[in-house]
């Protein structure tokens, strides 16, 4: 349930990609199969970049498009855009 509140408030502000990193991600991982039932997508692995319980691990890499992705233009509207041109404080 929190996983679904996540995307649905962050589609509602606009963004359009969701990273997820996933450590100790074996294919058969809970967290993992969560993110594939999601519409998480496999983007990467980062091989033995962990040890736990006396083996190594690799960190998953997992992506979710959202708000159309990078197949339409940015919504000059949307919180994550406005910010992103916001101008910066100099000090």
């Amino acid at each position: 349930m929190l996983l679904t509140e996540l995307i649905a408030r962050s589609e509602a502000l606009g963004f359009r990609q969701m990273i997820a990193v996933i450590g100790d991600g074996e294919v058969n991982q809970p967290s993992v199969k969560l993110h594939e039932a999601m519409g998480f997508l496999h983007s990467g692995r980062i091989v033995g970049s962990g040890f736990k319980h006396g083996r190594w691990c690799d960190t998953v890499l997992m992506q979710l498009t959202m708000n159309g992705g990078v197949d339409s233009d940015p919504d000059p509207r949307a919180l994550a855009e406005q910010r992103f041109r916001a101008p910066r404080a100099t000090g």
